[in-house]
């Protein structure tokens, strides 16, 4: 059997000159490569400890940011919390408030809401290289209970065919949904990173006005059954996660 040492400058010195590689012969003794006696004072490098808790971080997504300066018919401002445990298994928490406001191309018909909405889940570093870029699966489960407007001044009445204009305040709205994640996180400086993520999202369950379907759900997207979505976070993390990679 055998191992590393650490070998001091001198006999009575504690700084360390250099590491060498022991063999332990069958006296117990431990030996250098070319035979040397190694004495005992030497001790074997300590091993660096995982730590199952082993960092925290937050940011915010730009996406929905860019999309508002664009003039997008709807966008989200959103934050995020997560854990590092044993920089593997990242448990998340999101939160964010989403907006829309609409009128149809083709008719007069208008949609608004404006609600927080939440999410919760965790992602999964599938890089070896735990401190160095990671590559994320994960998932989530999000949440919004919100009011929404609707009008429709160009509404006939089915039976009549006469106008028949909608014009609806306060509707409630609910859903939960779930999402598929896909992404990639790099290190910027220290303890900047930014990471970039696809989501695939489909509904669990949704609740609303019998004659006024919500256009757009807060934190889920356009009205579906399923849909496509993704964030581009800036994240400060902080621990040892953002110790130099290995």
């Amino acid at each position: 059997m055998g191992g590393w040492a650490q070998r001091p400058l001198d006999a009575d010195s504690a700084a360390v000159a250099d590491t060498v590689f022991y063999t332990v012969d069958s006296l117990g003794i431990k030996r250098d490569a070319r035979g040397k006696i190694i004495p005992t004072k030497w001790v074997e490098p300590a091993k660096e400890k995982n730590y199952f808790l082993s960092g925290f971080a937050f940011g915010g997504d730009v996406v929905g940011l860019v999309m508002k300066a664009a003039g997008s018919t709807w966008s989200q401002f959103e934050v995020m919390g997560r854990l590092s445990l044993k920089e593997k298994v990242f448990p998340i928490f999101e939160f964010g408030v989403g907006t829309s406001t609409r009128t149809g191309y083709t008719t007069d018909n208008s949609f608004h809401t404006s609600a927080p909405y939440f999410r919760g889940g965790f992602d999964i570093n599938c890089n070896k290289k735990r401190r160095s870029n990671r590559f994320m699966v994960g998932f989530r489960v999000g949440y919004s209970s919100f009011s929404y407007d609707y009008s429709n001044p160009d509404q006939e009445d089915p039976v009549w065919k006469v106008p028949a204009p909608v014009d609806m305040k306060d509707l409630s709205g609910s859903a939960v949904w779930g999402e598929a994640v896909l992404g990639f996180e790099a290190k910027i400086w220290s303890f900047i990173r930014i990471g970039w993520n696809g989501r695939y999202k489909f509904l669990f369950t949704k609740d609303h006005y019998e004659y006024g379907q919500p256009w757009y759900i807060p934190g889920y997207g356009i009205t579906g059954n399923n849909c496509w979505g993704g964030t581009a976070n800036i994240i400060f993390e902080f621990g040892r996660s953002m110790k130099k990679g290995r």
